[in-house]
Order: C-alpha cells, then sequence, then structure tokens
C-alpha cells in the first residue's frame, strides 16, 4: 500500500484515530510484552540482502487475469532480478485466493490452478526464500466493514458475475482498484485470516508470511466495537469528545487489539519455523489509532515498513529499527504516481540505495510494482530493479556486525507517541525537524528509545541527547537523564516535554523542571514571535510559559493584537514579555537547554531559515566541539559505523541530492565535490581507505582529515586499526 507523507501529516493534524480493536482484551492500561532481546533462528535477516514484493493484483471481475500466467516464466524473471526474498501473493487485495483454498473462495480465472503454490514452489528450487503474502481487506462481508464515527458508512458494490449470492463467504463484490474496504479488527474476520494464515504455512510451508494493511484511521462502532467503546467513555452517547476525554483508555484499548491479532498469526508462525514480516508501517508517523505500538515487537521478525517517497522519512526509520534492535526491512515504493507498473529511475533507485547502506538497512527492494493482471511484468521494471539492487549489494561487507557509533542521541518515546493529546503529532513533528537539522548540519545521530534507557552509564558515550517534545517519560528515565548531565552531558529538551509519565498520565509540572531550570506557568497555542540576533522572529505553536531559575536566552515578543496584516502565521512583534523561549542551566559538569516550544516542528511545517539557524545556535552552545566536522553541501548524508570484525569505523557517505523529497522527480544524479571531513582517530595508529570515490587522508595528532575530491552516489571512508606499525 502507499500513503503519502502529506497524508501522514494530515492525519497527524487532524489527530485521527482508530478501529478495529479486539473486544477480547478491552479495557486497562496496557500490560508491556516481555521484549525478546536474545537472538532468533531468522537471525540471518541481519545480513544484508534483497528482497522483491512480488504484487499480483487482479480485481474480482477482471477478463485479462492471469491470461499469460506461466510460474516458470515468472521465477525466471524473479531470478533475473537477483533478489534473495520474494514476496508471493496467496490472495488478491480483496482475499480472493490464489490457491484453493477452503475458507476464501478462489479467483475463478485461475481455473483451478495453484498459482501460489506453483511460484513459490519453483522460486524455493531456484534458491529463493519465499513471503506468503495475504491482506487484511475485504470484498465479501460489508457486515463485518468499519464503521466510521461519525463518517459514512463504507460503500457496498454489485456482486462479481461468479459470486454465490446465498453464501455469505461467496458473497464477492465487484470492488474496482484502489478501492479499499476495510473490515474491523473485532469481527468475525479475525477468525478468517487466522485460519487462511493457518492453511497456508502448513500447506506451503513458506519461509516467511506477511499480513498488510492490518489497520485504519478511524473510530470504529460497529457492532463489534461499540461494547467496549461504551465501557471506555462511560456512555452510549460515543462521539469525539468522549473519546478525546477518555483518551489514555482508548488508545490502550486500540493497541492490545491490534497487538493480539498480530500475536495470533505470529504464534501460528513460530509453531512451524516461518518469519514474521507483517507490515508494521511507520510508528515514527503514524498517530497511535493504528495500532503500531511497542506490543507488536516480540510478534515481528524483521520490521517492514513502507515509506521510500521521501527520503528523509526512510532515513529516519531505518535509524528507529536500529533502535529498536530488528533487522531493517526497507520496502521502495518504487513506483510512479499513478502508473502501478513504472518504476522510479535507476537514479532514485540509487539514492536509495545509497542511504540503505548509510542507515543500516538489511533488507531493501521495491513494493507498489510488480506484475501486471494478465501475471507479465515491464522489462524495463524488471532490469531497473535489478541494478538498482545490485548496487544496494556492493560493499556488503560494511554491514555485517556493524552498528551505529555516533556522539549525539534523538531520543523517541513508545509513551509519547502512545498518549499524546487526542493522537496529534505533535512529537513526530519535532523529532522530524532535529533529525533534519542534525543530517544538514552533518552531525551524526543515533535513536534511542526512552524505555529502553536503564541507566546514566548506558548514555555516557553520548555527548548530546536530545529529547524533542517527549512529553511522557517516567521518573526513572528522569533520574537517568539528571545524572547523565551530572556526570557530564549534555541535554536539549523542547516543548511539553517529561510533562507526563509513562502511564499516559499528566503531571502538574515538568519532571525535569530541575534540570531544565524552569517552573511551568500556563500554556498558549498560536503564533508569536521571539528575540533573534538581528531582529525578532515569527513563530508558532504550542508554547509553554515559564519562570526561570536559569538563564533566559531569549524572550517571547507580545505581537499587535490585531493580528496578521496580511492573514496567516505572520504577527507583528511588539514589546518583550516575561516569558523565555529559552533556557539554559548548568548541572554538575553538564547543562541542559529548555525551548519551550516545537521549534523543530516550527521548522518541519515552515521550513524557516530562521528556524533552522536557531536550531543550530543551540546545537552548537551544547556542541561546542562537534565529534566531526563535515565541508559538503547540506544533502550530503554522514554516518558513522563501528565493526569489531574486522576491527575499523566506517563514514557513509551518502548523496541524497536536493530532490529527496520527492523520489520520482530524481532523474539525474550531480556529483559532490570537495568534501572535506575532520575526525578524532580511533586508533593509537591508524589507516585509512576508501570505497566508491577516492581520496586522501593526513593524521594531525589526534585528528584524520579526509578529502574526497568527487563522488557520485555513495561512498565509505574506512579507518582501520593499523597497530602492527
Amino acid at each position: 500500500m502507499r500513503i503519502t507523507r502529506r497524508k501522514l501529516l494530515q492525519l497527524g493534524a487532524l489527530g485521527t484515530m482508530g478501529m478495529m480493536t479486539n473486544g477480547l482484551q478491552a479495557g486497562g492500561a496496557a500490560g508491556e510484552v516481555p521484549l525478546n532481546e536474545g537472538r532468533t533462528p531468522h537471525d540471518w535477516l541481519r545480513k544484508r540482502q534483497r528482497i522483491y514484493w512480488y504484487d499480483q493484483y487482479a480485481l474480482n471481475e477482471q477478463e485479462t487475469a492471469f491470461a499469460n500466467y506461466d510460474p516458470d516464466r515468472i521465477a525466471a524473471e524473479l531470478k533475473t532480478v537477483g533478489a534473495d526474498i520474494v514476496a508471493v501473493y496467496a490472495a488478491n487485495q480483496f482475499s480472493v485466493a490464489y490457491y484453493p483454498s477452503k475458507v476464501w473462495p478462489m479467483h475463478p480465472n485461475l481455473k483451478g490452478r495453484d498459482y501460489f503454490g506453483e511460484v513459490s514452489s519453483r522460486l524455493k528450487a531456484q534458491g529463493q526464500k519465499v513471503i506468503g503474502y495475504i491482506n487484511w481487506l475485504e470484498s465479501r462481508h460489508p457486515e463485518w466493514y468499519v464503521v466510521p464515527l461519525g463518517g459514512e458508512k463504507q460503500q457496498e458494490f454489485p456482486l462479481a458475475s461468479w459470486a454465490q449470492p446465498d453464501n455469505p463467504d461467496w458473497r464477492v463484490q465487484n470492488v474496482p482498484g484502489g478501492k479499499w474496504r476495510f473490515a474491523c479488527i473485532n469481527s468475525p474476520r479475525r477468525e478468517q485470516v487466522l485460519a487462511v494464515a493457518r492453511e497456508i504455512i502448513e500447506g506451503y510451508h513458506p519461509d516467511g508470511f506477511h499480513l498488510d494493511m492490518c489497520f485504519n484511521d478511524c473510530v470504529c462502532v460497529c457492532d463489534y466495537c461499540r461494547p467496549s467503546l461504551e465501557r471506555i467513555c462511560g456512555t452510549k452517547d460515543i462521539t469525539m469528545e468522549a473519546v478525546h476525554a477518555h483518551w489514555r483508555e482508548f488508545v490502550d484499548w486500540r493497541n492490545e487489539c491490534s497487538a493480539s491479532l498480530v500475536g495470533e498469526v505470529s504464534a501460528i508462525l513460530r509453531e512451524n519455523g516461518v518469519f514474521s514480516a507483517h507490515n508494521g508501517q511507520n510508528p515514527l508517523w503514524l498517530s497511535p489509532i493504528y495500532g503500531f505500538d511497542r506490543n507488536l515487537l516480540p510478534h515481528l521478525d524483521p520490521y517492514v515498513s513502507e515509506i521510500f517517497y521521501d527520503l528523509h522519512t526512510a532515513d529516519i526509520t531505518m535509524r528507529w529499527h536500529q533502535a529498536i534492535g530488528k533487522p531493517s526491512c526497507m520496502l521502495v515504493t518504487g513506483t510512479s504516481p499513478s502508473h502501478a507498473h513504472l518504476s522510479i529511475p535507476l537514479q532514485a533507485w540509487q539514492v536509495s540505495a545509497a542511504c540503505a547502506k548509510a542507515n543500516g538497512c538489511s533488507i531493501l527492494g521495491p513494493c507498489g510494482v510488480g506484475a501486471y493482471p494478465d501475471t507479465t511484468s515491464s522489462k524495463r521494471l524488471l532490469d531497473t530493479v535489478r541494478q538498482g539492487l545490485d548496487f544496494f549489494m556492493e560493499d556488503a561487507d560494511l554491514h555485517d556486525g556493524a552498528h551505529p557509533a555516533a556522539k549525539v542521541a534523538l531520543v523517541f518515546s513508545w509513551a509519547t507517541r502512545k498518549y499524546f493529546r487526542e493522537g496529534r503529532l505533535d512529537w513526530s513533528q519535532e523529532l522530524d525537524g532535529w533529525s533534519r537539522v542534525l543530517i544538514e548540519e552533518h552531525i551524526p545521530f543515533e535513536i534511542v528509545v526512552a524505555e529502553d534507557i536503564q541507566s546514566a552509564e548506558e548514555l555516557q558515550r553520548y555527548r548530546l541527547v536530545i529529547l524533542p517534545n517527549t512529553a511522557f517519560l517516567s521518573d526513572a528515565c528522569c533520574t537517568v537523564l539528571t545524572a547523565y548531565v551530572r556526570a557530564g552531558g549534555g541535554v536539549l529538551a523542547t516543548g511539553e516535554t517529561s510533562l507526563g509519565d509513562e502511564r499516559g498520565f499528566d503531571r502538574d509540572d515538568f519532571a525535569l523542571g530541575a534540570l531544565f531550570g524552569v517552573t511551568r506557568k500556563g500554556t498558549t497555542e498560536g503564533t508569536f514571535a521571539v528575540e533573534g540576533p538581528l531582529e525578532p522572529e515569527p513563530a508558532a505553536g504550542v508554547f509553554q510559559q515559564v519562570a526561570a531559575t536559569g538563564q533566559a536566552l531569549s524572550l517571547r515578543l507580545a505581537t499587535d493584537p490585531a493580528g496578521p496584516v496580511a492573514g496567516g502565521p505572520d504577527p507583528f512583534p511588539m514589546a518583550p514579555t516575561e516569558w523565555p523561549v529559552a533556557v539554559v542551566q548548568k548541572t554538575g559538569q553538564g547543562q541542559a537547554l529548555y525551548v519551550a516550544f516545537g521549534l523543530g516542528r516550527y521548522y518541519v511545517l515552515q521550513t524557516l531559515t530562521h528556524a533552522r539557524d536557531r536550531m543550530v545556535r543551540y546545537l552548537d552552545l551544547l556542541l561546542p566541539e562537534r565529534p566531526l566536522k563535515v565541508e559538503a553541501p547540506r544533502h550530503l548524508e554522514v554516518n558513522v559505523w563501528h565493526q569489531e570484525t574486522p576491527e575499523r569505523f566506517i563514514l557513509h557517505l551518502a548523496n541524497r541530492t536536493p530532490l529527496a523529497h520527492d523520489m520520482t522527480k530524481i532523474h539525474e544524479i550531480a556529483p559532490v565535490c570537495d568534501v572535506r571531513l575532520e575526525i578524532e582517530n580511533p586508533y593509537p595508529a591508524a589507516r585509512v581507505a576508501f570505497r566508491g570515490a577516492e581520496g586522501t587522508a593526513a593524521m594531525d595528532g589526534n585528528k584524520i582529515a579526509v578529502t574526497i575530491p568527487r563522488m557520485e552516489v555513495y561512498a565509505a571512508v574506512l579507518i582501520e586499526t593499523n597497530a602492527t606499525t
């Protein structure tokens, strides 16, 4: 499936909420499922490899479907693209089976042939691993459909010509392409999906299994959900206001239901030694209403995300995969808009592959492209994908056993994602803004999970920890952060950080207020102005009015009550107020800097350079000596990784190009010239080697200076120990 980044931002801004939930586990606070930190039988998924999502869509009523079906040809084509893993459809997007199922009706155009069995067995015979694919979407049981609160029921369509009206499981509708029919997660649909999963796993023994599209973005008030909603909200009159008023209980219930379904499917897989590769989507960018929370992690082997329409968003998702400890499987939404069988240009593939290599992606491949309904594939598509995947596999030895080695940590919090008021994505946009500036400033960083931080010692290797509107933090985490700063660390926090606890309860004041040097006095939301180095600067967002015991770096300015002259977010600044915009305070050997609004969110939504410059000033205050100095265009991404065998540090350089926000428009990659790097020498004696580009290196005391005259899409600088000299 494909969700554009614009759609994600719209969903977040609207605080969209959720849907399909399991009444079996309704109510109460969510119980954390213990995470499996150990190795699994599927640890081979951590190796770099290629995946091909062989999308075989066929409408329920389509004469051309399977007209040129030849499993030998299909297997041969999928061999040529070089894929190590192939996802094969066991059903179409409307739950019509491509094999002789006892649960779902079979597509009539197959005329009884076992598409899934014939294709998957040939792929296995030629050494490729197979994922069996099914979709949550439905086209037979409208009584199972989601019923959106305050919205219209999902449209029903006429029955297909081959449907059996008297058999409920064969009342197949003639659903047009692109029309998604969502079934409620609490409906009998759940039992059918479990039965189909078992039927496929036990009948065909694929290597992996994928359940797709198991989400929705509304509050479902169908007969299966309503009893639990009435109990949660304490009323039979279910309104958005009532759901918002009981958001904590509602979102706990919603996420428990999703985790229980995925857990039940994965239990069948685990019984049979099959790895689970369900679509985990993109929790960094989606409201918790979608149901992807921490309790899913034990039920997933790789974490599969489909997000390559925006390269930066993909970069951060891959870093997040590292933080949660899952093999990173990134699906390139590799199709041109509205043309499901045309690949993105090769140059876009190369840029995607370069960033995947730089961000530790284990498994890369296309999604959203595949065969025509008659099962033939575009020759240009196959060739383009092959070249892109070949490029990804170059220098695979730099991936094995490597781990991020940055000096800056950007914090992600499951509790903040889950409990942020009404499902708003202020925290996500704030994390997005800071990550963009860090990459543009060539400051390597890692994502760390707040709930996984156990001690100040774990944070000691970081010189700076950034808390981007991390609203919900436990007392224990706040104690660790304070100890980290006392020992010499730096913390940069914004907005509502620590105003709630890990269970979703609000605090009256900042739990980290003593560390920040602030006390909360009130909150406002809207446009305002702030003191700047040259002149007043506009800003907007949720502003925390605080009294400061630390040093105030700038103040909020009053604005003309008449409002903007031209409308929009353009306030006319007037006199300073008493409210600090930023406060810095030393504690022990370290210091913390607090910003009273979502500065990163303001930057990512407005892309105004004065906001970026302010963020850079705050970073420089806490990082006066950057661990890595880079002279290069802002679109060059630089990451630092460490490998123990062989012992070396790796600087990955990825040329993201200025069009990284719109992959389909990348037709040409301009080289980056005269790149200069300076990094602290990690070894008493070191040697420097290069991959993907030529370069020179010079040692000066404990510094290594590197120059790369010209690089195309990707290069790596290898700093290796030279202990024998």
